[in-house]
């Protein structure tokens, strides 16, 4: 930290502009709010399906979820997931493949944190429960549509 103090107090109010800007602009990306629940299994090819609710807008929409993984992947498990949904700026731009690369292990009941990102730049931040007996290094992803 600078020792001189207009130095240091031009240094502290920059640093509390650029914070209040990032904290601004991610609020602002920020659309709506998702529950999704999906039930995977798998043998080497591993698949998964399941229902959801967007919240966006005021209203409720109703999702369909599937998913195929390749890779190793043994077992089953069922996953409840809430969380933020970022950057949806048209509501059909909620359906896509969401990609990711996982490695995972769960036997009994987990935590889960998912970060996923779809063609059109919607990323869904998620947390929650798995529960079941599953061990994955697999690549896939899932895929909502609008019911």
């Amino acid at each position: 930290m600078p020792k001189h103090p207009l130095v240091r107090s031009l240094a502290i109010a920059v640093a509390v502009l650029f914070l209040s800007w990032s904290m601004a602009s991610t609020a602002a990306a920020q659309s709506g709010r998702i529950s999704i629940t999906i039930t995977k299994a798998g043998f080497v090819v591993g698949v998964s399906s399941g229902r959801g609710t967007l919240r966006y807008r005021g209203k409720r929409y109703r999702l369909s979820v599937g998913g195929v993984r390749l890779g190793l992947t043994v077992g089953a498990s069922k996953a409840t997931m809430h969380g933020r949904v970022y950057n949806l700026r048209r509501l059909r731009h909620i359906e896509g493949t969401y990609g990711a690369v996982e490695a995972s292990a769960a036997a009994g009941i987990g935590p889960q944190n998912w970060v996923l990102e779809n063609q059109h730049g919607v990323r869904l931040v998620l947390r929650g429960r798995q529960r079941g007996l599953e061990a994955s290094l697999s690549s896939g992803g899932i895929s909502l549509r609008l019911r």
